[in-house]
């Protein structure tokens, strides 16, 4: 619930992409508010999405933290300009796909305090294993480390909820995604783990196309629907994210439950992985059965046509 008044998506992200970079850069709130010539109190009014981010104060910030590039520091500007001079009033409704985006996108990760995430084509972000790998979006490193949970994480409350079919893709890597259950496996289970949710083929639920995300960000709740870019929404803007995200938790199995199907997956990928390794052995004999039963195989059939035709094409030239 909402304690603090909706000002919309731009200053809650703005302000965690702008405390993410000034701790990336080792500075404290009084030593990076001398930049702009104010407090450590405005400044973390900023950085909480309480207090006015003015243009020029995000430009000057922005290149005091090493954002030296035009087009990511003009894709934070856009979502300055598209703030609501009415203190108690926002745009409901952000999209960022200007350069930078998923830095921002990290950064509502670092510093919400409950995160509830609905994937169904890739695993999560924040609960992949280090196996596991997926086309990267950016260009370039990310400024922003990318946040993942840890099995002993208390500051955050973290719900995944796997799609099944999310359990299914193995990315043309068996050995990656059976690591990435084992990991999922290892977080579940832990004391302090994330709550790991299986939302199965059978309940007929509609996924979201890419990754759906729910932040808690400084008491406002923050959507942000990541597919090529993020799509960010607050208040009654974020209704039909909210919806599809309570639909995926009525319809997610239980814990228990939840965990076998990761244990099936498991075991899926380990012989899928199985069948992988065997495959070029069984490759190379059914070669050498064809060479010694069938005569050669028909990958060479080409070459034996080419070598039977060369001499009498060769012999036509000399005459």
């Amino acid at each position: 619930m909402n304690t603090t008044y909706d000002r919309g998506p731009a200053p809650l992200v703005l302000g965690a992409y702008l405390r993410s970079l000034r701790l990336a850069k080792g500075l404290t709130l009084t030593s990076a508010a001398t930049t702009i010539r104010s407090s450590a109190a405005k400044l973390s009014r900023m950085e909480t999405g309480q207090g006015a981010q003015q243009r020029r104060d995000v430009s000057t910030l922005a290149r005091a933290y090493g954002v030296t590039d035009c087009s990511t520091i003009v894709g934070a500007l856009r979502l300055a300009g598209q703030q609501s001079r009415a203190p108690k009033r926002g745009a409901g409704t952000i999209h960022d796909d200007a350069e930078g985006w998923v830095d921002r996108l990290h950064a509502c990760e670092h510093h919400a305090s409950a995160i509830c995430v609905y994937a169904s084509v890739t695993i999560p972000r924040i609960v992949q294993a280090p196996e596991y790998s997926v086309a990267q979006l950016p260009s370039q490193l990310p400024r922003i480390p990318v946040h993942t949970v840890l099995p002993d994480n208390q500051s955050q409350e973290v719900t995944v909820l796997l799609d099944g079919a999310t359990l299914l893709r193995t990315l043309g890597n068996p050995q990656a995604t059976a690591a990435q259950m084992a990991h999922l496996q290892r977080l579940g289970t832990s004391p302090h783990g994330p709550r790991i949710l299986v939302v199965p083929f059978q309940a007929g639920v509609i996924a979201p196309p890419g990754t759906l995300h729910r932040f808690q960000l400084h008491g406002q709740e923050l959507f942000a629907e990541e597919t090529w870019s993020a799509l960010y929404t607050t208040g009654p803007d974020s209704q039909p994210a909210r919806q599809r995200l309570a639909a995926g938790l009525a319809a997610a199995k239980g814990p228990e439950a939840s965990a076998a199907l990761l244990d099936i997956a498991y075991a899926r990928s380990e012989e899928a992985e199985w069948h992988r390794r065997q495959a070029p052995a069984e490759r190379a004999e059914l070669f050498a059965f064809h060479a010694t039963r069938l005569g050669p195989p028909l990958s060479a059939v080409p070459t034996l046509l080419a070598l039977a035709i060369y001499p009498c094409i060769a012999g036509n030239r000399t005459r």
